[in-house]
């Protein structure tokens, strides 16, 4: 099967500005979407953003994709005009310094660029220390306090300001790959579940908050009670310099999805995924964790009695920097592979 993904749904979702608990702006472009071809389309008082496809059927699926990313939060304006930000999520402060920064401001986006002490004036022992997020601040180039605080106050939200770039063959750079991709995915593969038939609900979620506790996902489960869930997200490509396979396992772009193995994920949504892969050609790897997996998941599978859960990983480079970078290749076949178990998913979830 050939699949064809909606690039331009995936520009304009990756373009918008996300961070956790301020996810407004790429949840109505998901929302938007969905509303094409979804039965129902909705959110919840949390934030997560549902589509529905044939209501009332059996069993009910969850596919659940996080919308938010890693950003910044104003914290403290100075009276020369210079934001100090604190991070929403897991920051490396050593890809901050020097980035374009974008703001949501009071009354629109706000431009600004991450700054630091040039190396220039350093003592000699400063330049070989680590950055630390305190020791930066963004200059969105007002003359003073005042002229800041017009735009933007303690509380404003930003992230990195990297577009997408398409590199040689299906590869693709971005910052909010994690895991504004996982969203994108999630609502793909509803839409070619929607083509395939079957006589299941399945429901796509594009939940919140998941870079700072998979909370989001939490609500989710709850509400809309599946039967069985599967969770997408990145996953750490370790074909790339300095990277030991023998700790981390090999997972690699362009070799399809990692399907995640550990105490997390029910045995027998895994292996129903694996025989749906193997069936219709779609090449998989195994990623193994020896507890959780970090991911929506670890939540969604202890809601109310149980959800059984499996994780489908979309291998990516540099995560959580400015550039990650995934293949377009692996997004498809995690689509289809995702679409093709909504369309005959496990049957008996019940451990024997």
């Amino acid at each position: 099967m050939k699949t064809e993904l909606n690039l331009n749904f995936f520009e304009e979702l990756l373009g918008a500005v996300g961070p956790s608990g301020f996810e407004d702006e790429a949840a109505r472009i998901w929302v938007r979407e969905a509303e094409g071809f979804a039965s129902e389309v909705w959110r919840d008082a949390h934030g997560n953003s549902y589509a529905r496809i044939r209501p009332g059927g059996r069993p009910r699926i969850m596919l659940a994709g996080h919308i938010d990313e890693i950003g910044l939060i104003a914290t403290y304006v100075s009276d020369e005009g210079f934001v100090y930000v604190e991070p929403l999520g897991g920051w490396d402060p050593q890809v901050l310094v020097g980035q374009r920064v974008r703001f949501l401001g009071k009354k629109g986006h706000v431009l600004g660029v991450a700054g630091r002490k040039p190396i220039h004036a350093m003592e000699e022992g400063d330049r070989e220390k680590a950055v630390k997020i305190k020791d930066v601040w963004v200059d969105i180039g007002a003359a003073d306090k005042q002229e800041a605080l017009e735009v933007l106050e303690p509380g404003s939200v930003g992230v990195i300001d990297q577009p997408l770039r398409y590199l040689r063959g299906r590869r693709v750079v971005s910052r909010a790959i994690d895991n504004r991709i996982g969203a994108f995915i999630a609502l793909e593969a509803l839409r070619l579940a929607q083509e395939l038939g079957g006589e299941a609900e399945v429901v796509a979620v594009a939940t919140v908050q998941e870079e700072i506790g998979a909370w989001g996902a939490r609500t989710a489960a709850f509400q809309i009670e599946p039967d069985t869930a599967l969770v997408v997200d990145v996953t750490h490509c370790t074909k790339q310099p300095g990277v030991d396979p023998k700790q981390h396992g090999e997972v690699a772009l362009g070799r399809g999805p990692s399907l995640a193995v550990g105490p997390y994920v029910h045995p027998g949504v895994l292996a129903r995924l694996r025989a749906l892969a193997e069936e219709h050609g779609i090449p998989y790897e195994l990623e193994a964790h020896g507890r959780t997996s970090g991911t929506d998941a670890d939540e969604i599978a202890v809601t109310r009695a149980g959800i059984p859960a499996a994780v489908v990983g979309v291998p990516n480079r540099y995560m959580h920097s400015p550039s990650e970078m995934i293949d377009l290749g692996d997004v498809e076949k995690i689509v289809e592979l995702m679409a093709r178990y909504a369309a005959a998913p496990l049957a008996e979830l019940v451990r024997r």
